[in-house]
């Protein structure tokens, strides 16, 4: 169950990864476009947060390769629980903005 378990989270957290990607590039498009947007104080956290997120996860990849296989279950779960938080951030953001 643990192995069926660790597949589905990894495939939420690949899905959320790729949709994160787009909501990146977006926010960055808005914020090197529109001045007057860019200055909001949300739009600079966020991508600041996103930015700090993208590396602090490569750690925890390379952490999942190289630590034993019961770690593996927890790693993925935060993996996945913080990359569903920060997409929901950047969403909402984009929804606020209405661009």
């Amino acid at each position: 169950m643990e192995p069926l378990l660790s597949f589905g989270l990894t495939l939420i957290f690949l899905a959320e990864s790729f949709y994160e990607v787009r909501l990146y590039l977006f926010l960055q498009f808005v914020a090197q476009h529109h001045p007057q947007v860019a200055s909001r104080q949300r739009l600079q956290r966020i991508l600041r947060i996103e930015r700090a997120w993208n590396w602090l996860s490569w750690v925890f990849i390379l952490a999942l390769i190289i630590l034993p296989n019961h770690y593996s279950i927890l790693l993925i779960s935060i993996l996945t629980l913080t990359e569903t938080v920060i997409v929901r951030q950047m969403v909402q953001l984009k929804q606020k903005l209405k661009l």
